[in-house]
């Protein structure tokens, strides 16, 4: 004969009747909780303890205050940008263990520990709301814009979306980023027991900057690239494979006001087009910010809004939803590219070559992808609401509530 389920619902009703005064045996008939069961609820719950289920299994070396004390303190610790890995939360639990039953404190100096590995995977399991998470630099001056700035950046939007009548194709975001991807340390899938797991790696020699720009539509401009050196050969320009795009030279491959002016330009070519004026929306770097720039900007009907300073992980719609993709596209190409001749040296064609590539899968082959990010910045449609939700993303070290 199966035994009939209770649940805690079931208990909490049957407690509260024998708190009224009812027979313990009337409300087991009652209910689904057996009389044996019952009776040691009432036991301890008189004794004010727990009334709900017991975890199972022998109890645990940190008492559960303590392992709460824990949690917050992680909590704490995350929310003023200092989030704590592995070593130093068992170091801390052995701390407050050792103080709570009267030991001696570790040292550095002493090999002995109190709480080891197998304790810290126990107590993950035990608070679902903790994860382990790969955390995110952040520089302190891109953690301190403040909600005025994010107030200017919205009052300028839309004073010139009113007054000028600026749709989505009028709307455009213009960005640098290098070529090459950060190197990291990527999970791989590796034969159990290997001693050392490693990877190829290929990347070129020289610095190249890849200058782009998409609507609020979800059009993209064609790139301008910046390679090393002064002079341009034939195979470099001859390496463009997409359509009205350019290449230009720079000491070492950065950009700078002269270059910025010839991408102004560059774009004012490309949305000659539209009608004007257009909104370019770009970061708050000096070389955006020139006599000769202002003047090629008047001549072809540009309109520049430059972003809150060190704000660009926030409400620039290329470094929110584009580039990563662009940088995942070298990633791919570059490995694609050694697997198939297992040639590490990577010339300056064949970065121009990737690099227009990927510019193509990531940019111009994906327009939703650029309407998203102008949507999750809060940009188009602009959205005072929205903007204030990405300025809160980084406070409090992400914690949410």
């Amino acid at each position: 004969m199966e035994k009939e389920s209770y649940t805690q619902v079931d208990v909490d009703l049957a407690l509260a009747r024998v708190a009224a005064g009812e027979k313990k045996a009337a409300v087991a008939r009652t209910f689904a909780v057996p009389l044996r069961t019952l009776f040691r609820l009432v036991k301890r719950a008189s004794g004010d303890r727990l009334s709900g289920p017991l975890r199972p299994g022998p109890k645990t070396v940190m008492p559960a205050e303590l392992e709460q004390d824990l949690v917050e303190w992680i909590a704490a610790m995350q929310r003023c940008g200092m989030p704590v890995e592995r070593k130093y939360i068992i170091a801390k639990a052995s701390t407050m263990l050792a103080v709570a039953a009267g030991r001696s404190m570790p040292t550095c100096t002493t090999p002995m520990r109190i709480l080891t590995s197998g304790w810290y995977r126990r107590f993950l399991q035990r608070h679902p709301s903790l994860s382990n998470r790969i955390a995110q630099c952040i520089a302190r001056v891109r953690n301190t814009v403040d909600g005025e700035g994010t107030s200017i950046l919205f009052n300028t939007l839309e004073k010139l979306f009113i007054e000028m009548k600026i749709d989505g194709m009028r709307i455009f975001n213009m960005d640098e980023t290098s070529f090459m991807p950060k190197t990291a340390r990527r999970k791989v899938v590796a034969v159990r027991g290997s001693t050392n797991v490693w990877r190829k790696e290929t990347k070129p020699s020289f610095h190249m900057t890849m200058v782009g720009a998409v609507s609020a539509a979800g059009a993209a401009i064609p790139p301008l690239l910046i390679v090393p050196g002064v002079r341009l050969f034939k195979e470099d320009i001859a390496a463009l494979s997409i359509k009205g795009s350019a290449i230009t030279g720079a000491l070492k491959g950065f950009s700078n006001k002269k270059i910025f002016v010839q991408w102004l330009e560059f774009f004012g070519e490309n949305v000659d087009h539209l009608a004007k004026p257009v909104v370019l929306i770009v970061d708050n770097g000096s070389t955006h910010i020139d006599a000769e720039a202002a003047e090629t900007r008047v001549e072809y009907g540009i309109l520049l809004v430059t972003l809150p300073a060190n704000a660009t992980h926030l409400f620039q719609p290329l470094d929110v939803a584009l580039f990563k993709p662009y940088k995942d596209c070298v990633h791919d190409l570059m490995l694609e590219r050694l697997c198939s001749i297992n040639d590490p040296v990577v010339r300056k064609t064949n970065t121009i070559e990737m690099a227009c590539n990927a510019y193509r899968r990531a940019l111009i082959d994906k327009p939703a992808s650029a309407v998203n990010g102008f949507r999750e910045c809060g940009i188009r449609p602009l959205s005072l609401v929205e903007l204030r939700a990405r300025l809160a993303l980084y406070k409090g070290g992400g914690i949410k509530g």
